[in-house]
This record gives C-alpha cells, sequence and structure tokens, in this order.
C-alpha cells in the first residue's frame, strides 16, 4: 500500500475512523501535488494527534467493552505513529525537506519585492521553482551529490546548475542580493564555509532551518549573525511547523 493507503487503512481499524478522512485527504493533496511536481497550495496543519483530541476521541468511545477499548486505543497509537511518519515519507519519496507551500512563497515574493536570488543546495528546486513563477530571479544550484542515494536533486523541477555552493556563490555573487540555503544537514560543517563566503562578498543568507537541532551544524549556530528584519517575521507567520521539527527561516550575515 502506499502511504496514503495506509493511513485510510489505519482509520478503518477504528471505530467511526470516518472523522479523521479531512486530515488524511489534506495530505493526499500534499502528496498529489509533489507528485505533479507542484508546491502544495496552503501550509500544514498539525496532523499528529493533540493530547486533546485523544482524550475525546477515547472518551467518546468509553463504551466499548475492555478488550475493544484495548484494541481501539492500541489502532490509535498505531494510526497517530503512522501520522508522524509523513515528514520522512515526504523526504524519501520527494526530496521535499523545508516545508515550502506556495501561499508561503507568495509572502516570500511580496516581502521582498524585487531582490534576485542565488539557492544552493538547492536539491529539487522547490524553491526556486516557485520564485521563478512568481516573477523573481532565482539562479538554482546543487552538485547532485544526494541524487544518488536519495530522490533529493533526482527530480529536478526546474532547471538546476551543476555547481557546489561555493562555486556558485563565486560565480553569481555579483548578480544577487541574497543567497538562499535551506535544510543543510546538521552533521556537515559546509554551512559554516558558506557563511563565510557569503561575508567575503558582504551578501545576506536566508537560512530555513531548525536552530540547533535538525539541521545545520552547531559550529553554524554559533557563529551565525542573526539579522531582525520585518520580512522574515511575515514569513515565519505563515511558515508550516506541523511536527516536532520547529524549523524557521532565518536572514543571516
Amino acid at each position: 500500500m502506499t502511504y496514503i493507503e495506509n493511513l485510510r487503512s489505519d482509520a478503518d481499524k477504528l471505530p467511526n475512523g470516518k472523522v479523521f478522512s479531512a486530515r488524511i485527504n489534506f495530505m493526499e493533496h500534499i502528496c498529489e501535488a509533489l507528485s505533479n511536481n507542484e508546491l502544495p497550495k496552503y501550509h500544514f496543519p498539525q496532523f499528529q494527534f493533540t493530547k486533546k483530541e485523544i482524550t475525546y476521541y477515547m472518551e467518546h468511545n468509553i463504551s466499548l467493552d475492555e478488550i475493544e477499548f484495548q484494541s481501539m486505543s492500541a489502532d490509535l497509537n498505531n494510526f497517530d505513529h503512522d501520522l508522524g511518519e509523513f515528514r520522512t515519507y515526504l523526504q524519501t519519496r520527494f526530496g521535499y525537506w523545508a516545508t515550502i507551500t506556495k501561499d508561503f512563497m507568495k509572502v516570500w515574493s511580496d516581502s521582498f519585492g524585487d531582490a534576485k536570488y542565488l539557492e544552493v543546495m538547492a536539491g529539487n528546486g522547490y524553491i526556486s521553482k516557485e520564485l521563478q513563477e512568481l516573477g523573481k530571479t532565482s539562479i538554482c544550484t546543487d552538485n547532485k551529490s544526494w541524487a544518488k542515494q536519495s530522490k533529493t536533486g533526482h527530480d529536478s523541477l526546474i532547471d538546476v546548475e551543476r555547481l557546489d555552493a561555493l562555486s556558485a556563490i563565486d560565480k553569481y555573487h555579483d548578480q544577487v542580493d541574497y543567497v538562499i540555503l535551506a535544510w543543510s544537514p546538521d552533521r556537515d560543517e559546509v554551512d559554516c564555509d558558506i557563511l563565510k563566503k557569503i561575508r567575503e562578498y558582504g551578501l545576506m543568507l536566508i537560512v530555513i532551518g531548525e536552530k540547533y537541532g535538525a539541521t545545520n551544524s552547531k559550529k553554524f549556530w554559533d557563529n551565525a549573525e542573526f539579522v531582525d528584519y520585518e520580512a522574515i517575521d511575515e514569513l515565519n507567520k505563515i511558515y508550516s511547523r506541523y511536527d516536532l521539527v520547529h524549523d524557521e527561516v532565518y536572514l543571516v550575515k
């Protein structure tokens, strides 16, 4: 079964499982968009259950006998676990790491005006694709090193110039205002080299990541100089944080 089919199977095992159809349908629309090389339209809600939702559901099934109630509880826990695997599924199936949606990118485009961008380590190019479709200049680069082992950089949505991050900055530094770095690996200190390079050229770095968490090296977070900027605040109001990962948008110099 596909991931979505598995979720529907989980829900079907639960009493009145159709009450969970809306969230599964939302997740299915996300997968359909990515399958069609499009961004999801809207920022994501939280998919796993809150404690309040679990309590409410359990209380409304209190009439089940003991064996049925235990079975329902186990099935609900399994369903919640599978909902929590959505991020991993999107990463492995689509190479979709940062939660880039059309409504988020529209705010980005409007907030930054006519700024020009260089996206490094761009993977499949989700950010640059939407910026370009919104009429902005975004040069998209990646050395495709991940494409050998995953969908990241394997199924590009737009033309991605095959350049490593430092070479890309050397080549295009005088043509752009910002360098974009989204979801840089947490065990690779290339982000520190990128930080050093943008400082050499007086550029600003737009980073999407989880501070001292799932993305970027500790050394990077230790050395980053964060810039307060209203446009970044606007982006973070709409950026999706739908699970335990709390990544944000940062402006770094």
